[in-house]
């Protein structure tokens, strides 16, 4: 009878180490794939340059372009390629083939600048997009003629300036920068350029950006308020304007000599004026079109 009961004993303990064991396994496969302290924002980085990202557990990948290995400490360190545009790396769990994480990465050479704009608090000041059809008629009689679209009146924008809009603004968004205020020039080709852009708020026209036609001697003084006025916070800023300034300008003056389609990068400063970042040249946008 004894050794009855020592059997039993033996198979209920038997029988509950094993459910112990599969409870614990599936503990282990419900953990789910985390990349830790990454946002999840598109990476931006330079060509040939590399990308550190953490996860919770070990992980097999695969990369559209570049290189890429992993630490004993679970971080996967990619190298880009030296080549301009996106990639995608696909990282799945060692334990969990269908638990998988995609990163967007932009491979470009202004990284260093692009990346701070993802997370706001910055202004970008463009100059309107290639404009080449038709002159300024400053001595027109007709009302309000620089804010027309006719090419009689006012210079509009060509072709390649309209694509070259059109990419700038899917460029923004592709890099998830947040823009929430979106200011132009009272002139169609730079509120043409604004809307183009697509970046999903309205245009405000407004003087301070406009041309020639309002306090042209201060115009430099009065974009750079408009630019040291902006709140902030999470998002950015854009404007759009001119060059060809008249009077006395500051130095250095960053806005002076922007080509069609290049941007002035400003970050905002709490009770201080703008600090000037860097310039952004219309080629270094549209070469990241998706």
């Amino acid at each position: 009878m004894g050794q009855g009961i020592n059997q039993k004993l033996w198979l209920l303990s038997s029988l509950v180490l094993t459910v112990c064991i599969v409870a614990c396994k599936k503990e282990d496969t419900v953990l789910p794939l985390q990349a830790l302290g990454f946002d999840g924002k598109t990476a931006l980085v330079l060509p040939s340059g590399s990308l550190r990202i953490k996860f919770n557990q070990r992980v097999t990948w695969k990369t559209t372009a570049g290189t890429a290995t992993q630490t004993a400490q679970d971080s996967l360190v990619y190298t880009a390629p030296s080549v301009v545009g996106a990639q995608r790396i696909t990282v799945k769990s060692e334990d969990n083939v269908n638990d998988s994480l995609v990163i967007k990465v932009v491979v470009t050479p202004r990284a260093d600048v692009l990346r701070p704009l993802q997370k706001g608090g910055y202004v970008l000041v463009f100059r309107h997009a290639a404009a080449d059809v038709g002159s300024d008629q400053t001595n027109s009689t007709v009302a309000n003629w620089w804010k027309s679209c006719d090419s009689k009146l006012a210079r509009q924008l060509n072709d390649l300036g309209k694509k070259e809009a059109e990419a700038t603004g899917k460029v923004l968004k592709n890099l998830e920068i947040p823009v929430s205020r979106l200011f132009s020039s009272e002139f169609c080709r730079c509120f043409t350029s604004a809307d183009l852009m697509s970046l999903g708020v309205p245009t405000q026209q407004t003087k301070e950006l406009t041309y020639y036609v309002y306090e042209e001697a201060k115009r430099y003084e009065n974009m750079m308020k408009l630019v040291d006025s902006q709140v902030i916070d999470v998002n950015n800023t854009v404007l759009v304007g001119h060059t060809g300034f008249m009077g006395t300008l500051p130095s250095p003056a960053p806005l002076a000599d922007l080509n069609w389609g290049d941007a002035a990068v400003f970050q905002s400063v709490a009770g201080q004026p703008a600090r000037f970042i860097a310039k952004i040249k219309v080629a270094e946008w549209t070469e990241l079109a998706p």
